[in-house]
């Protein structure tokens, strides 16, 4: 009996055999203990099957470009494999649109149950509050526990969310990774040898302090930051930090900073100027004699970045307000440098 099931659209693509399109077919998928199994469908019928181990599994939630993906509306999830007869193998799970057939939150929520099943269980070291308000907190020992995915209540927000917590051998659970100000990797003593933990800031109780968390096995390590970068996307910057020791994450991080790079190239120092004075709070109507041109010549740069989404007008007279996506670009531009406030 699987853990879980859902309809999909399934497409494979291996190292030895690159495709220049990806070849989608029908499937259903279960989830079991130690590997992913692909029932094929052709006219209702089971036409064929696919097994994947997850002693060969490599990476998961990987990022899939857009040219590959089925509907680029839809989500996609990757997980890779290497097998000696097959080479790489990249996975991709999507849904498509007939309702009838395919059910959204059942997908989501069969992706969760893989990262659930991968994680769940994992041991793990954890030395918590070892550092509170500056000092060193003498009471704070290593504690034997085990990763757990759950839904916690954030300490500072209230608010529940996903995440990844350790239960202690207390059955003590400790959640680590809600509310996280900054993280690390820091060379540390746990219990007479050397290990190279992640040294993570947060928000626990009801004041910010700084522990340790020790994952012996480092694929462990890569599929709970593949989680967070899933469940908690804006913890991206924090990941980016300690990418370093996971070729995959930094090589998407990296694509990532490129392809911003390049959106704020497209932009000219007038539009650079105009969203940060905007993003600072001067007046849209006084923004003209801020930067030295007429209001006629404004009002065509304002037209200009309107219809690249950047602004919107909220009174009749050009009064325009940043946009979600101009204020996104504001951040990065402060992000890299290219701007200050």
């Amino acid at each position: 009996m699987p853990i879980a099931e859902v309809r999909v659209k399934a497409a494979i693509q291996t190292s030895w055999r690159t495709l220049s399109k990806a070849s989608w077919r029908d499937a259903i998928a279960q989830l079991e203990s130690d590997r992913l199994v692909l029932k094929y469908i052709k006219m209702g019928e089971v036409v064929g099957e696919d097994t994947f181990p997850f002693s060969a599994l490599t990476d998961i939630a990987v990022q899939i470009p857009d040219d590959m993906k089925l509907n680029p509306e839809k989500d996609h999830f990757g997980m890779k494999f290497y097998f000696p007869t097959r080479g790489e193998v990249l996975l991709i799970l999507t849904i498509e649109e007939n309702l009838l057939i395919y059910d959204e939150k059942k997908f989501k929520e069969f992706t969760h149950k893989v990262f659930e099943t991968l994680i769940n269980g994992k041991p793990a070291m954890v030395q918590v509050a070892r550092i509170v308000g500056g000092a060193i907190n003498m009471e704070s020992t290593w504690q034997q526990g085990w990763l757990r995915v759950v839904t916690v209540k954030s300490a500072r927000t209230q608010r529940k969310e996903r995440s990844i917590i350790v239960i202690t051998e207390e059955k003590k659970p400790v959640s680590i990774f809600s509310d996280i100000e900054d993280i690390e990797i820091e060379e540390v003593e746990m219990n007479g040898k050397k290990v190279r933990a992640w040294k993570i800031r947060h928000f626990y109780i009801d004041q910010s302090v700084t522990s340790y968390l020790y994952i012996p096995d480092k694929q462990t390590q890569l599929f709970v930051l593949r989680y967070l970068l899933t469940y908690v996307p804006n913890y991206l910057e924090f990941i980016m930090k300690i990418s370093d020791e996971f070729p995959t994450l930094k090589a998407e991080f990296q694509e990532v900073i490129e392809r911003e790079l390049k959106e704020l190239e497209a932009l000219d120092d007038t539009e650079k100027q105009i969203l940060v004075a905007l993003y600072s709070g001067i007046n849209p109507l006084e923004l003209h004699q801020f930067l030295g041109v007429s209001e006629k010549e404004i009002e065509e740069i304002y037209d200009r970045m309107i219809d690249k989404g950047l602004l919107k007008i909220i009174m009749i007279r050009k009064v325009v307000d940043l946009t979600s996506e101009g204020r996104k670009i504001v951040n990065k531009l402060l992000k890299y440098g290219l701007v200050s406030m």
